[in-house]
């Protein structure tokens, strides 16, 4: 028979935030350190951003939904053209009986911006704003035809020639004919 000792849990600590779900807050304005370069937990281009807890995830990072009024111009652009393609390839990814089940603001829905921050980097913020702007209109929203086949290049940047035109499926059955005939000439070549 063994003998029972009793030893006592240790204390685990609740976590001592002080944020949670759907205050408002804002963005603190410091200097960048070397710290924040590793954690990834604060950028100065965010500093100044107001925005609403969506999850509390530790003690330390919280993530954070920020409203689009107080973006840049040059955040507020960025998000548009993400929201303008996500809503491309949404709706290109769709029949025309889907497309015609959904509901107009289905159709026209909007993207949260999100990010992750250190608790301490963020102090009490406004009240909401009364209503999200609709960023991109209807009429805005493109046929989605997939990344560019260059690198780092917007698919819809006029500047840019296109490369190559699309080939219809008799040129592409004529190149790959050609193309089979050529490796069959290189493997005779070999023997």
């Amino acid at each position: 028979m063994g003998i029972l000792w009793h030893v006592p849990k240790a204390k685990t600590p609740s976590p001592k935030t002080k944020w949670k779900p759907g205050d408002r807050v804002r963005i603190k304005t410091r200097e960048a350190t070397a710290a924040d370069q590793e954690s990834l937990l604060y950028f100065p281009h965010l500093a100044g951003l107001t925005g609403t807890v969506r999850s509390v995830f530790s003690e330390t990072e919280i993530a954070v939904v920020i409203d689009v009024d107080s973006m840049s111009e040059v955040m507020v652009g960025a998000h548009k053209e993400a929201v303008k393609r996500m809503r491309a390839k949404f709706l290109g990814s769709l029949g025309e009986e889907q497309k015609r089940n959904l509901s107009p603001e289905e159709k026209r829905f909007n993207a949260n911006y999100v990010v992750l921050v250190k608790a301490a980097d963020l102090e009490k913020g406004p009240p909401k704003p009364k209503s999200e702007p609709n960023l991109v209109e209807d009429e805005e929203v493109e046929e989605y035809e997939g990344e560019s086949i260059a690198q780092g290049v917007l698919y819809d940047d006029p500047e840019i020639a296109e490369t190559s035109a699309r080939l219809s499926p008799e040129d592409l059955d004529k190149a790959e004919e050609e193309e089979l005939r050529r490796r069959q000439g290189k493997k005779t070549k070999r023997r």
